[in-house]
């Protein structure tokens, strides 16, 4: 192997020493005799094989494992973080123009294998281009070109998921206030997309990103009949894909939108020790979670988070903020904006301060236009209706429900029954029927209500404790 020859030659006195040292630390000898007698250049590889009393085979395996040592040694340490790997890739051309040609090719090698071990394209392109240019002369040019080509279109490939993947989350969020069957149908489009893109071009990040678009089709469209795996079977699969990834990819800071979603299945599944662990991790990031709004649907968890914390009596989590102020956002996002008034509006409800939860939902109403968002009006005018009723402005309870009775009647008489049966109970609480008699009759309209309350007709999601106290025991 003459690349090991002129390698060991090549290294400075300081790295010689360095390497020497390591092999004697570990008695390593047979290292440290091969790695002297190249360094002194005056031993034949046959008297080498006979000092040793090895094998040509045995010694040949022997320089190739020597190889790859220094080659480790020469980009040492690359993925300890991302300043470091960003360090040795701003260092390729230095390297490459000022050490010699076999130094730089061995330590471009010990940094292309790395980087293939965790998918990352457009660091690798960096590599080969280097690769390719030192070996210009060499019949590798055109081995390398080809790597150079193939990375640059995985490059793309990933940007293209990723593409996908924020296109998916914002008409998810479209889908979330609207329940539309032309929305449902985009978002299974975007999915069958995801899923030719990683047959194609199949990488740990286009996996990842599969794997959200599916985890959320199924956890908030219960789109269960075109997976081929269950919720839990894909959440324990992107957990191993992001345990393999190393800590200076970008994708690792992903795995919070993991571990949100991790929570939303185990909350729906009344798992709540399960759920706790995962809230536990969750909650400490809210004020930054909102910004991965392009890699899922994070804004949900504020509703999500004031019902666990409701139903499990979790009074220190439920500390009264201004999300609008407290936590960061993208001022574009119709679905976080609307959230974050409800959160903030049952948070202060919560706290017994009944005009400024009022207050809150009615600036929802007045900025934000629901003329395409029938479901989520629902959710607003309901909750507005049942914090008017709190503080006996009956009048207002009256108006805010006839409006969305009247459309239901006319529009979604099947979609939308049951909300009609908790009109009826908030009817009957402001009418003459109050009394014995019609606390009967609500608490047989709640258990209609709640029994119809479910998949894409499910309304008031954060509301559903409170009513439960006051319409079921």
């Amino acid at each position: 192997m003459i690349k090991l020859k002129q390698v060991i030659l090549q290294l400075s006195d300081d790295s010689f020493k360095q390497i020497e040292e390591t092999f004697r630390k570990t008695k390593a000898e047979n290292y440290v005799l091969l790695f002297q007698s190249y360094r002194v250049g005056e031993v034949s590889d046959q008297a080498i094989i006979e000092k040793l009393g090895v094998s040509p085979n045995s010694f040949y395996v022997l320089k190739s494992r020597l190889y790859d040592k220094i080659q480790a040694y020469l980009s040492e340490d690359v993925f300890t973080d991302r300043d470091t790997l960003t360090k040795e890739l701003l260092q390729v051309q230095e390297i490459c123009f000022t050490k010699p040609r076999e130094t730089a090719i061995a330590f471009l090698q010990k940094l292309e294998k790395e980087l293939l071990k965790y998918d990352l394209h457009n660091d690798l392109m960096v590599v080969y281009s280097a690769l390719k240019k030192m070996h210009l002369y060499s019949e590798r040019y055109f081995h390398y070109s080809q790597l150079f080509n193939k990375h640059a279109g995985l490059g793309l490939s990933l940007e293209k998921a990723e593409e996908l993947l924020g296109n998916f989350n914002r008409i998810l969020g479209q889908y979330n206030f609207s329940r539309s069957q032309s929305l449902l149908d985009t978002l299974n489009f975007l999915k069958i997309e995801i899923v030719n893109l990683y047959s194609l071009n199949p990488s740990r990040q286009i996996e990842i990103i599969r794997n959200i678009i599916e985890l959320e089709l199924l956890l908030f469209c219960q789109e269960t009949s075109s997976s081929e795996y269950s919720a839990e079977e894909l959440l324990n699969t992107t957990r191993k894909v992001f345990a393999e990834l190393p800590s200076t990819a970008a994708q690792k800071k992903w795995e919070i939108v993991l571990d949100y979603l991790c929570f939303e299945y185990y909350f729906s599944k009344n798992e709540f020790k399960t759920a706790i662990q995962y809230f536990e991790k969750v909650n400490p990031v809210l004020p930054t979670l909102l910004l991965y709004n392009n890699i899922g649907l994070t804004s949900k968890f504020l509703i999500s988070k004031f019902r666990f914390c409701d139903e499990l009596d979790r009074k220190e989590d439920l500390e009264l903020v201004i999300a609008r102020k407290e936590l960061l956002y993208d001022s574009g996002d119709v679905h976080a904006k609307v959230l974050m008034e409800i959160f903030t509006a049952m948070l202060y409800f919560k706290h017994k301060k009944m005009k400024e939860a009022i207050m809150c939902l009615n600036e929802i109403l007045n900025t934000v236009s629901f003329k395409d968002y029938f479901h989520e009006s629902i959710d607003v005018k309901l909750t507005l209706a049942y914090f008017y009723m709190s503080v006996k402005e009956y009048d207002l309870v009256e108006n805010t429900t006839k409006s969305i009775s009247r459309k239901i009647k006319t529009e979604h008489p099947d979609r939308y029954a049951h909300v009609l049966h908790l009109i009826r109970i908030f009817d009957i609480e402001i009418g003459p029927g109050a009394n014995a008699k019609g606390l009967a009759k609500s608490k047989d309209l709640f258990t209609l209500f709640s029994a119809n309350n479910v998949k894409s007709g499910e309304v008031l999601v954060h509301l559903i404790p409170e009513l439960k106290r006051k319409y079921q025991s």
